[in-house]
C-alpha cells in the first residue's frame, strides 16, 4: 500500500492509496513541515553505516517508522532504535551505533547549505 503526506494550510494529511484513489487516514498539525506532497512510499531504509542528515517530516507510531527528507530522497528509520523521538519539522543528523540512534539537531543555516 502506498502512503503519502499532503501538507497544506498548517495541516498534514496522511493518505493511503486504495485501488488508485488516495484516501485520507488522518489529519494532524503540520508542526513546521513545509507545504507540499511527500511520497513516503519512495522511502528507503536508512543506511546504518552513514550519517543521515535531513528534516523529520513524519512519525508513524502505528508502523514504527520515522520519515526523514534529504533533498529529494526519503529515508525511513525504525522507531524502536530511538531513545528520544525527534520532533517533526526539525533538521537532524541521525547516526547509528549498536542498532541505536544518536540524533543531533542541525542549524537551519547548515541545512540551507545542504539544500534540504
Amino acid at each position: 500500500m502506498k502512503k503519502r503526506l499532503l501538507v497544506m494550510n498548517g495541516q498534514k494529511l496522511v493518505q493511503n492509496d486504495f485501488a488508485g484513489e488516495w484516501k485520507t487516514e488522518k489529519v494532524i498539525k503540520a508542526e513546521g513541515v513545509k507545504p507540499g506532497i511527500y511520497n513516503l512510499y519512495n522511502a528507503v531504509n536508512a543506511d546504518q553505516s552513514k550519517e543521515n542528515i535531513g528534516e523529520i517530516i513524519h512519525i508513524d507510531k502505528k508502523e514504527n517508522v520515522v520519515y526523514q527528507k534529504n533533498g529529494s530522497h526519503y529515508i525511513k528509520h525504525d522507531l524502536t532504535c530511538f531513545d528520544q523521538i525527534p520532533k517533526t519539522g526539525h533538521i537532524v543528523n541521525i547516526k547509528y551505533e549498536n542498532n541505536k540512534t544518536h540524533t543531533t539537531e542541525v542549524s537551519i543555516k547548515l541545512g540551507q547549505n545542504l539544500k534540504l
